[in-house]
This record gives structure tokens, C-alpha cells and sequence, in this order.
């Protein structure tokens, strides 16, 4: 999700159903921690932001890379048939991506890859959704792949698409997927750590400081912190991340992470909602808004390592996409464009790599198996820089 400018809440002040639903859970069970909340808005059978409705676009909440320009899935789909020459060309791999939105970025991935019939003849498509509405989508964007039912498969978790992999070789694509899912908060506090919560205050969501509701995992010696520093970790992802690489390391592949975030472990709340491309509180409306926070690169590097793989970069988008050749993409496509159409391609090249839009806040990491080639666009680091 890419935030182009705050806003005030644009939805109706009437109370939904959902925080409604939450608030008599609240009353009755007492705070809830944030991960919890954000995984109710979010994901919630009938409620959830996910479940209901297709945010993306000029009429959604926010636009992505994919739906800016199909010059960012060419990109990266010219990204993996490379990394997949380089490994010697498997007759049998998975194609994955996981969180596909409309299905756009896969789409042009498969346009992209089209001169290469052998790299799609080879691949077996694996998408991972969970929203009902989205699968719909992607079934409708993709049906020049799905007409044969075994061209394309859904699945709702890793597990079942760990298992469908079937121990082939995979490249995986994860763009702005680790930002959507649940966090866990703690506050600073007297030289130890507090869980974040969601409580109720005059029939409304606020957070809340819990010591009550400590849940256990390793976290940093908060002496090291300040009174009040939030520390944010992502334990859904980094199991996520985990899983995948144990599964790199075994059969190889490549995981390609785009996304928003840091890289390097820090404090700070970067929890945030988005409605009708302005920010709104995440607090006012779950379900009508995307709830998300900023990925912690550093963490899910040091994760993918710990299990024997190789981490690349993280490198900043814009960085990555020209090393691919985005100029020169470009380019080509102004060739015999009309003027509405190279002001259109000159704002989507901006908003892809300006250091003031997507270009610096979106970084990309690539994990592979330790003896892998070396993927486009990253160099290989010393893993102390970051």
C-alpha cells in the first residue's frame, strides 16, 4: 500500500458491524491484543476488509506497483525467467505469488515470459488468497491461463501451498503481502515490555498498554530502549518467511519480497489505515479500511539465513527496477505514444522509482538457496551492513 497523502476519515460516522461485533467481545473478554484486531479487520468470514470488497485502483483505497504500470510485471517477470535460465532451466517448477491482488502482477509476469514458451510450459501456476472476491478477480484476469482447470491453483495457507509444490524448485513472488498481515506491539515500560491491546473508551476503539496480555517470544532487552519506544514484530511472516525458506533450501527456488519498510531493527508505530487513498485511524472503522505496517527487512533476512538460505539486498525499489532496464522499458513504449500517453508513462515511471514516492520507501530482498545464482538487480553483501 502506498499512502500518496493524509486525509481525514472519509466514511460515515455511523458505527459499523464489525466494531460493533468487537467492541461486545471486548467488553465481555477485555482487551484485545492489535495482531488479533488487525486479523478480525482485516480477514474477518464476513466482515473483514479482505473478504468484502476489491480496494485497489483509482476507485479502491490504494493503488500498487502492478496497477500503476505493466511495466513494473514485466520487470520482475523477465526477473525470474532469468533466475530460472541461470539455474540450469527446470523442466518442472513453481510459479507462485503470494497476495495477488486483481491478478494483474501475475498477468503480466505470464505476457511478459511469452517469448519463452518453455519457461510457462515448465512452470505450474500456485496462487495464495484467502478473499473470495480477489480469487474472483484473479480467476476473471487470468482466463487466458485458467481455461484448463491444472493451469492454476488457489490455496488459503502456506501449508496447503508448501504441500501443492509438490518438493519442485520455486519462484515466488511477494509484492506488498508481508505489509497486510498481523502485528504484535510492545511498549517500553520500566525497563520492560508491554503488549499493545485494543480496549473500548466511551464506545470507541483505542489502543491500550497491557501488561496482562504478555505473550512470549524472544524480544530485545528493553534497557536498550527508551519509556514508551513500541517495538513491532510480525510472527504470521516471519513464519511465512520461515517455512519458504526451509523449503528453498531443500528443493531451490527464489522468494522475492517487494514492500514497504526498514532495514534494520528499530522501534517506532508504523500501524496505519488507509480509506479512499487517504489515512485514516485504524481505530474508526475496522473492515472499511486496509489495515498495515511497515515490513522489518532485517528481521525476515536474518530468518531466511538462520535456515541455511542466502538473503539478497535489501535494495530500494527504485535501485532494483533500473538495474532491470525500467528506463529503457520506457522508453521504448514513448516511442509512439501520444502526448496524453508519455505524460501518463512519465507519472507512472515517477511514481515507480521517485525518491519521493515508491522509489526509496519500497524495498526489495531476495532469498535463495546458499549455492544459487545470483539473482538480477543485487549484488552479493556482507550481511553485518545491514
Amino acid at each position: 500500500m502506498f499512502i500518496s497523502q493524509p486525509g481525514k476519515d472519509s466514511k460515515s460516522n455511523q458505527m459499523n458491524e464489525l466494531k460493533q461485533i468487537i467492541i461486545e467481545e471486548i467488553r465481555a473478554n477485555g482487551p484485545m491484543p492489535l495482531e488479533d484486531y488487525m486479523a478480525r479487520a482485516l480477514g474477518d468470514n464476513t466482515h473483514g476488509y479482505y473478504t468484502k470488497k476489491d480496494p485497489f485502483g483509482k476507485k479502491g483505497d490504494f493503488i500498487t506497483a502492478p496497477e500503476t504500470s505493466q511495466v513494473f510485471g514485466e520487470l520482475i517477470g523477465l526477473w525470474g525467467l532469468d533466475f530460472w535460465i541461470n539455474s540450469g532451466s527446470w523442466s518442472n517448477f513453481n510459479l507462485v505469488e503470494l497476495g495477488p491482488g486483481r491478478g494483474t502482477l501475475i498477468r503480466d509476469i505470464t505476457n511478459a515470459v511469452k517469448g519463452h514458451p518453455t519457461y510457462l510450459q515448465s512452470a505450474r501456476l500456485h496462487l495464495l488468497e484467502t478473499s473470495p472476491v480477489l480469487r474472483d478477480l484473479q480467476n476473471r484476469t487470468l482466463s487466458h491461463i485458467t481455461r484448463e482447470k491444472s493451469a492454476c491453483q488457489w490455496h488459503e495457507n502456506i501449508d496447503d501451498l508448501i504441500e501443492a509444490c509438490h518438493g519442485m524448485p520455486v519462484i515466488i513472488y511477494a509484492n506488498e503481502f508481508f505489509d497486510a498481515l498481523p502485528i504484535r506491539q510492545y511498549v517500553q515500560e520500566n525497563d520492560s515490555w508491554a503488549l499493545r491491546c485494543v480496549d473500548v473508551e466511551d464506545n470507541e476503539l483505542v489502543p491500550i498498554t497491557s501488561k496482562d496480555r504478555l505473550l512470549t517470544e524472544h524480544l530485545p532487552a528493553a534497557q536498550n530502549f527508551s519509556h514508551g519506544d513500541i517495538l513491532e514484530t510480525t510472527p504470521l511472516a516471519e513464519s511465512i518467511v520461515m517455512q519458504l525458506a526451509n523449503y528453498i533450501t531443500k528443493y531451490g527456488g527464489a522468494l522475492l519480497m517487494i514492500d514497504y519498510g526498514y532495514t534494520k531493527n528499530q522501534p517506532g508505530d508504523t500501524f496505519q489505515a488507509l480509506s479512499d487513498h487517504r489515512t485514516v485511524s485504524p481505530y474508526k472503522s475496522p473492515g472499511d479500511a486496509d489495515l498495515t505496517a511497515h515490513v522489518n527487512f532485517k528481521r525476515l533476512a536474518d530468518i531466511a539465513e538462520d535456515t541455511s538460505c542466502k538473503s539478497l539486498g535489501p535494495v530500494s525499489q527504485r535501485n532494483f527496477l533500473l538495474s532491470l532496464g525500467l528506463e529503457q522499458r520506457f522508453e521504448s513504449l514513448s516511442l509512439n505514444a501520444t502526448t496524453q500517453q508519455k505524460i501518463d508513462l512519465l507519472a507512472a515511471r515517477n511514481r515507480l522509482i521517485g525518491v519521493d514516492q515508491m522509489g526509496v520507501l519500497f524495498n526489495v530482498l531476495a532469498v535463495t538457496k546458499s549455492d544459487a545464482a545470483l539473482p538480477a538487480g543485487f549484488e552479493e553483501i556482507s550481511r553485518d551492513v545491514l
